[in-house]
C-alpha cells in the first residue's frame, strides 16, 4: 500500500539526513539523533493507521534489500498458511497490508511484525485461534529467531522499537493528527535542510532536486521538486514545499 506524497517526502529527507556530511551540516543548526527517531515515529504513525484503515544513501541499500527479501519469502507463506486453515486471523493480519518495495517496506514488515505479536499473544478478536494460528507459522519455519532477524533490520533501518502495543480502532481525527504531525515535523527540518546544506548531489539526496529537467518533466505531464537557487558564495533560501494529499 503505497504510503502517499507526504510521507514518501518525509521518507527521503530521513534517510538523506543519515549521511553523514548532511548530518554535519544540520547539527550545526540543532539537528540531533533524537530529532531523526521523532521522524521515524510520526512515520510509522502515520503508516500503521492508513495500513489498519482501508534514492537511499548506499549504507542503507543492503539493509532494506534484505528487509525487502524477508518481506518477499514469509509473506507469501503466512498468507497461503493462514487463508486456508485461519481465515479470520488471515483477514486481520493481512488487512490492507502486501508485498512493496523500497524504503515503504520497512512500514509494511513493522506493521506485520506489531499483528503478529497481537496474534501469537491471542489479543483482541485473534483469541485461541491466533494462538493456534502462530504454532502452525512456527512449524512452516517462521520461528522466533526469523520473526527477530526482520526486527533487527528495522531496527538498523529506523533505530525505533517494535511497538508490541494493540492497535486502536481507526478514528479520522487520529489519522488527521497524525498526518498533520509529520507534516509539521517535515516542514520544519526540510526548510533548515534547504539553508544548512548548499551541495546540489546533497540537496537531490534529500529529495529537493528533480531528477529530469523541469522542462522534460513538463513535456510529460510529471511533478518535480523546486530546485534550490544556491548564488555563488550564497546560501540556498528556503521554500515551502506543497502539502500533496496522501
Amino acid at each position: 500500500m503505497p504510503l502517499g506524497d507526504k510521507a514518501s517526502r518525509v521518507l527521503k529527507l530521513m534517510m538523506g539526513m543519515r549521511s553523514p556530511r548532511i548530518a554535519s551540516a544540520m547539527a550545526a543548526y540543532g539537528f540531533k539523533d533524537s530529532d531523526l527517531q521523532e521522524g521515524w515515529a510520526l512515520l510509522h504513525a502515520v503508516g500503521r493507521v492508513k495500513l489498519d484503515a482501508n534514492g537511499i544513501p548506499t549504507t542503507d541499500t543492503n539493509t532494506l534489500a534484505e528487509l525487502d527479501a524477508w518481506e518477499n519469502r514469509w509473506f507469501p507463506i503466512a498468507s497461503a498458511t493462514l487463508e486456508r486453515r485461519f481465515p479470520a486471523v488471515h483477514a486481520q493480519i493481512f488487512k490492507n497490508l502486501s508485498q512493496t518495495e523500497g524504503p515503504a517496506v520497512a512500514v509494511s514488515v513493522r506493521t506485520f511484525l506489531e499483528r503478529f505479536d497481537q496474534m501469537a499473544q491471542g489479543t483482541g478478536s485473534y483469541g485461541a485461534e491466533g494462538k493456534q494460528a502462530r504454532d502452525l507459522l512456527v512449524s512452516r519455519g517462521l520461528t522466533e529467531s526469523v520473526l527477530n532477524d526482520a526486527r533487527t533490520l528495522l531496527e538498523n533501518v529506523g533505530k525505533i522499537a517494535v511497538s508490541k502495543e494493540p492497535v486502536a480502532p481507526q478514528d479520522p481525527k487520529i489519522a488527521e493528527k497524525a498526518e498533520n504531525d509529520l507534516w509539521a515535523w517535515y516542514l520544519e527540518w526540510s526548510q533548515i535542510a534547504r539553508i544548512a546544506v548548499t551541495q546540489r548531489a546533497l540537496l537531490k539526496q534529500l529529495g529537493f532536486m528533480a531528477s529530469r529537467s523541469k522542462s522534460h518533466a513538463a513535456d510529460d505531464g510529471e511533478e518535480t521538486d523546486d530546485e534550490v537557487p544556491v548564488p555563488p558564495g550564497g546560501t540556498a533560501k528556503p521554500t515551502v514545499p506543497a502539502a500533496p494529499n496522501v
